[in-house]
């Protein structure tokens, strides 16, 4: 729904747009039809735009908004990397955006998902009651239909009403008062021919349909109420054409200046401003030159495709995995959602029926990277976009192997096995889980759609998420002597705490070793640079294993919140 949710925000800013350049540059004019379809094909845009997806080579402050409101829509409900945090046998979870670098506490993740649902049920009984205003209004206009004998008349359907009601016109049938009929037929009837001729009442079921999904948006009823003053202006202009004197037929105007309310969806001889109505039949015409002003829309459109633009994979995964030549990094890898990622996955493997986790090697697809941190699913490779290609590429392979399951009558069980080398960047490896993660949640969309159910556990049975590990490869092995590029402080019970930078596997092994022999149970908060390679993590975690360091805390530069994990006892 947080998708949804995200388009109807990208539609209403275009629906703004809209209103406010039509009522700028166009509203005056007396190109009539021009300003009908404008407004026709405008909001069909609108409807549209929000799904065009242009790349552009780096993000600016124009996608900045765009991307915050979607974070705050989606994010609760997305299957972005899951945080986890473990205290004392509970846990809690939250999901997390790939460009959120901060750690909100899992109560934060609560209340939007809260904030989230509230607003899909205030959003979803306002369009049903929007509907149901529509359906009731349909329902008096046939009940008044039904009720009254009609006339067939040359193209429509005649009806003469006895009730002082107002006369309109819906679909091929034309409504006059008994009043009307007698004293004003050939003007008004003339004028309600107009509104049939120019098929007024398929505009007005566009609208509503319009009006039914943006039911809170005040430019979308702005613009419904612009099209009815143009249908007005369009069919008094015909009436006009026809020969009918206009100061007779502006006379009749004031004397029927209010129409009916009933009947809210019909094309009414008293529907809008009358004021307007009688300038716009005295006004000049306009140059039809004036068309021209369409061109406006041009840099409109296009600055809104910007907004709405996101950057490129490739220069995202540069981006993540390499650092600016010649400035120092100043965040930290999010190792905590990259060893919590695998964690999901572990627990997945579980859910998906208790399944096994096959030897290694006997999985169905392999998914390989090197210290280049370059990419290979099964005989399939790329050196550059690693994690579009396996977006892609995975994609693929699992609906293809998902159908076959499906036509074989088999339960699907196609496996993933996943195979990094030390050497390769800690960053790049979260990406990529990342991504084979976002691939399954696709995947488990398309399923859910076709089983006509969202519930997990179905959905863990029916397309089970069986990912595994196997052992990184010791391509890059940690040198003793080597500076590790970290920062971890060690935290007494006390209080007391002690930070270490650049060091080697030796000092800390000492280090740590000594801080526990005078202060006990240790906690310790591990900061790791951006390009540090998996090899040095697993080094380290090895060590405080080692020295009986139970809690890790993983930080980060623009976080005061950390995510604590346990460390299992050697």
């Amino acid at each position: 729904m947080g998708a949804f949710l995200f388009y109807l925000f990208k539609s209403t800013l275009c629906l703004t747009a809209l209103y406010f350049a039509f009522r700028l540059c166009f509203r005056s004019d007396t190109l009539f039809r021009t300003n009908r379809l404008l407004l026709l094909g405008g909001t069909f845009c609108c409807l549209l735009l929000p799904f065009v997806q242009l790349s552009i080579p780096q993000a600016s402050l124009w996608q900045k908004p765009m991307a915050t409101v979607e974070i705050l829509l989606t994010a609760p409900s997305s299957a972005s990397p899951s945080t986890r945090l473990h205290a004392e046998g509970t846990e809690a979870e939250q999901t997390l955006p790939p460009t959120v670098t901060v750690f909100a506490p899992a109560t934060a993740a609560s209340a939007a998902f809260s904030a989230l649902r509230l607003i899909t049920w205030t959003y979803t009984g306002g369009a049903l009651l929007t509907l149901a205003f529509f359906l009731l209004s349909m329902l008096r206009m046939r009940q008044l239909f039904c009720r009254y004998p009609s006339e067939r008349q040359q193209g429509f359907r005649l009806i003469v009403c006895p009730l002082r009601k107002g006369s309109f016109s819906w679909g091929r049938t034309i409504v006059l008062s008994q009043e009307d009929y007698r004293n004003n037929r050939e003007a008004i009837l003339l004028h309600e021919q107009m509104h049939l001729h120019y098929h007024h009442t398929a505009d007005l079921l566009w609208m509503q349909a319009i009006i039914v999904l943006h039911w809170f948006n005040p430019a979308a009823w702005l613009l419904m109420r612009e099209l009815r003053e143009v249908h007005e202006f369009e069919a008094d202009n015909g009436v006009l054409l026809h020969g009918i004197d206009a100061t007779q037929y502006q006379l009749l105007l004031v004397k029927k200046s209010v129409g009916t309310r009933l009947y809210s969806m019909a094309s009414g001889f008293g529907h809008s401003k009358l004021k307007q109505r009688i300038n716009m039949m005295l006004k000049k015409r306009t140059n039809r030159l004036a068309r021209l002003k369409l061109l406006l829309f041009v840099p409109v459109v296009s600055g809104t495709l910007y907004a709405f633009a996101r950057p490129e994979v490739k220069n995202a995964v540069e981006q993540m995995v390499k650092p600016p030549v010649g400035t120092q990094s100043q965040d930290t890898v999010r190792m905590d959602e990259r060893e919590l990622l695998e964690q999901y996955f572990a627990r997945k493997l579980k859910d998906g029926g208790g399944t096994v986790a096959p030897e290694s090697g006997k999985a169905a697809h392999r998914l390989l990277v090197n210290l280049r941190n370059q990419v290979m699913i099964d005989q399939e490779g790329t050196p550059t976009d690693c994690a579009d290609f396996i977006r892609k590429h995975l994609t693929e392979v699992l609906r293809k192997d998902y159908q076959q399951a499906k036509q074989s009558g088999q339960p699907f069980r196609s496996s993933l096995e996943i195979i990094y080398d030390r050497g390769s960047s800690a960053e790049a490896m979260r990406l990529y889980l990342y991504t084979v993660k976002e691939v399954y949640r696709q995947l488990r969309q398309e399923a859910a759609a076709e089983l006509g159910t969202t519930d997990e556990a179905a959905l863990d049975k029916a397309f089970p998420i069986l990912v595994t590990f196997a052992q990184p490869k010791k391509f890059r092995k940690t040198d003793a002597a080597e500076k590790l590029p970290m920062k971890i402080t060690l935290i007494a019970p006390d209080g007391p705490s002690k930070t270490l930078s650049n060091f080697t596997l030796d000092e800390l092994r000492n280090e740590v070793e000594d801080f526990r022999s005078k202060h006990g149970e240790t906690t310790v908060s591990l900061k790791v640079e951006r390009d540090v390679p998996m090899g040095m993590v697993m080094d380290v975690k090895g060590i405080l294993r080692q020295a009986y360091v139970t809690r890790l805390n993983y930080s980060s530069a623009k976080a005061s919140s950390t995510v604590e994990e346990t460390v299992k006892k050697p």
